[in-house]
């Protein structure tokens, strides 16, 4: 981690940060490493933004630097308050950014919202096996490989890995 890479800062997602979330859609190497296909104009975008703002089971958080530039977004979607448990997508959207340490910083972030402000029990993501930087990134922060989603007869299928985080282990991580 960067001597400069103090804190990372979440706050809502808002229409005005939309612009920079086209771009990071638009990136084709942003895009082979993220799980899923993502609105590439802005008002594509924005009908996106609408649809899920208020959703009782999905929150959007922008990425913020100790400076206070956009760098990325985090969403919590599929919350399940019964379960107590939802699934987590994060983005460092520009790249400039990366490997400074704001993943982990940022995912420390939203876990601490997720298990501390909403209660939850657990957390669980997906990511392509071959993204060894983020594998590594939440591993660090103590989620645990837990299955993985394979098609044996698409070739184009790229391999994906669950990893899951419970409250007590991402307490215990951040204690040490």
């Amino acid at each position: 981690m960067s001597e400069k890479t103090q804190k990372i800062i979440l706050r809502p997602f808002t229409e005005k940060d939309l612009p920079a979330m086209v771009c990071w859609n638009n990136d084709p190497e942003i895009e082979y490493l993220v799980d899923r296909s993502l609105p590439k104009t802005l008002g594509k975008c924005l009908a996106w933004f609408t649809r899920h703002t208020g959703e009782r089971n999905y929150r959007l958080y922008a990425l913020e630097n100790e400076e206070g530039c956009l760098i990325g977004e985090a969403e919590l979607d599929h919350i399940c308050w019964k379960r107590k448990e939802a699934e987590l997508r994060i983005r460092i959207g520009e790249k400039r950014y990366w490997n400074k340490g704001y993943g982990t910083l940022a995912l420390r972030e939203i876990l601490r919202k997720a298990f501390v402000d909403f209660r939850l029990d657990s957390i669980y993501l997906r990511v392509y096996t071959f993204n060894r930087r983020a594998v590594h990134c939440y591993e660090k922060v103590g989620f645990r490989k837990e299955a993985f989603l394979r098609r044996r007869l698409d070739k184009n299928w790229k391999e994906i890995l669950l990893m899951r985080i419970d409250k007590d282990q991402f307490l215990k991580e951040s204690a040490q």
